[in-house]
């Protein structure tokens, strides 16, 4: 090993020099690089669309864009273009697109969106046929973003087809910059670091350079957890060594290291996470009671809201088998106007299914147990109930929730439950004004829930629809919307989702296809997000 760590300082600045001329000068003049190795970089589903990164498909590098639940043509991927790019000015794109549909050929566009004066215009960029299984090239040396446009977005959409297609490497640059082809799809080997196809003497310079400076970028971090237990480490530079002098033949699989309070995912990699696994309707068996299977038990409560001066009622749903010697996340669920505290739990259109979805999930191992809290959210210390969508006073006794959660709600589940406290152990999401409600409890107490959702949301919510540093910035943010709700339509929720998405805050978008504004899209919801809590660290 001191033999072979001797040459470190040379071998490493020889590969250092070969990594600084490897990029092409083109490519350091690309104003927009999506290659979709580092996650989905900010784009998002346009329309109905989800859009998560996956690995098994590319046509450089490792990862791509696949995009799906397309309900029209013109849902797709879309990313907001920065402040590189200028109305009036000219510019080169190039995107890699490959449909799933088997009565292909698909026509696929490269579309712009911009705004003109309140106007939203689509032009056309480029336009290609695929096939299916074939990666295909939209391409346009020359296009001017017309003058006056701001909001500028790039989307990529078919003509008829409503197909799922996969998306990689999206250049935009000035244009005359010659976009260079990309590089064929790579397979990542563990142990391969540098990507050359063999494990061998570089590969362990820079398994031990790693040890030194750090490994940040995501895709070599991959490789060079030779031992696949999710931290790179010493051991992994001794076993790349190992290998490349012919001592093993192959990498072993340890258990990935779980360390208490530690990160398991960053924001965004939750988010790709749930993103992935969200459904549209939830399986029918998870509203069953299944022999085997113990269930938690509701009891209504009070509590003294300081901000009402009075007692006010909730719902608590304990975990199966209950300990007062264990410690519980807590998830809060509020909800709409003019309901109450049994509405999200026991009393909805029809019944509420929320124990059974919550106790299926925790005995199939898939949520963590947790304590589920359903409060009267109304809180007025004037008015019993709220008497009308456009009565301020009415209003203002949603809003008041805001605070009254923090101010003397938490604090009594505190007092009077096992639950466990901080950020990482807190959620909440609601309905229709409770997820309203949700959203600005997350945004103003960012230090206090890490996950925070929002089921068919009211219009009101109002504010940065970002934070100002990582400490207050939730784990996960799930936004629903149902493509048959008549009371805040889809448009409603996809407008906090397109908030989040110009600010580049990674957000789950979830649209339930034939969802109402109900029970349906409700259960739906409800369903993913309790897998999806409590999940960032363990």
């Amino acid at each position: 090993m001191k033999k072979i760590l001797s040459f470190i300082t040379a071998a490493a600045l020889s590969l250092t020099a070969a990594a600084s001329v490897s990029a092409s000068a083109a490519e350091s003049d690309y104003l927009l690089h999506s290659t979709f190795e580092d996650g989905k970089e900010q784009w998002s589903g346009r329309g109905s669309a989800s859009v998560k990164t996956v690995t098994d498909i590319s046509r450089s590098g490792e990862s791509s864009l696949f995009t799906s639940g397309r309900a029209e043509s013109w849902n797709g991927a879309i990313v907001a273009l920065g402040s590189a790019f200028k109305a009036g000015e000219s510019y080169a794109f190039s995107a890699y697109v490959m449909t799933e549909d088997t009565t292909s050929p698909v026509t696929f566009y490269l579309t712009l969106q911009y705004s003109d004066g309140g106007t939203a215009k689509y032009p056309k960029i480029a336009e290609v046929s695929a096939e299916k299984g074939k990666w295909a090239h939209l391409e346009n040396k020359e296009f001017t973003i017309p003058d006056g446009a701001t909001d500028i977005q790039l989307y990529i959409e078919t003509e008829d087809s409503k197909c799922s297609f996969y998306v990689d490497e999206v250049v935009g640059a000035k244009s005359g910059t010659e976009i260079a082809e990309p590089p064929a799809a790579v397979k990542m080997n563990k142990g391969d670091i540098n990507y050359d196809g063999v494990i061998d003497t570089f590969d362990v310079v820079l398994a031990r350079k790693g040890l030194i400076d750090g490994i940040t970028d995501k895709r070599t971090l991959k490789a060079a957890d030779a031992d696949s237990n999710a931290v790179f480490e010493v051991a992994d530079a001794v076993l790349i060594m190992e290998y490349a002098l012919g001592k093993i033949k192959e990498f072993p699989v340890v258990e990935p290291v779980v360390v208490p309070g530690q990160v398991r995912y960053t924001m965004e990699e939750l988010t790709e996470k749930v993103q992935s696994e969200l459904v549209n309707n939830e399986p029918s068996d998870s509203h069953q009671e299944k022999a085997g299977v113990k269930y938690g038990t509701i009891q209504k409560k009070t509590y003294f809201s300081k901000k009402a001066n009075k007692n006010k009622p909730y719902n608590i749903l304990l975990p199966a088998d209950y300990d007062e010697s264990k410690e519980y996340p807590v998830l809060y669920v509020l909800h709409g106007f003019f309901e109450n505290e049994d509405r999200m739990i026991t009393k909805g259109n029809g019944v509420m299914y929320t124990r059974q979805i919550v106790g299926n999930a925790i005995a199939s191992g898939e949520a963590k147990d947790m304590i589920v809290v359903c409060p009267l959210i109304f809180t007025s210390a004037t008015k019993e109930s709220a008497s009308g969508f456009g009565d301020a006073e009415s209003v203002a006794g949603y809003n008041n929730f805001v605070d009254d959660i923090v101010d003397s709600l938490m604090p009594h589940i505190e007092e009077n439950y096992s639950g466990k406290t901080g950020r990482d152990y807190t959620a909440v999401t609601g309905f229709s004004m409770g997820g309203m409600e949700s959203l600005q409890i997350g945004m103003k107490y960012g230090d206090k829930f890490g996950y925070v959702g929002a089921i068919c949301p009211a219009p009101g919510c109002s504010g940065a629809f970002k934070w100002n540093n990582e400490e207050e910035t939730p784990h996960l943010i799930m936004i629903t919307g149902g493509t048959s709700d008549d009371v805040v339509g889809l448009n409603t929720p996809q407008g906090y989702h397109n908030n989040f998405t110009k600010n580049g805050v990674p957000h789950v978008w979830h649209v339930v296809q034939g969802g109402h504004h109900g029970d349906d899209s409700i259960h739906s919801a409800l369903y993913c997000y309790v897998r999806a809590v409590f999940q960032a660290t363990d």
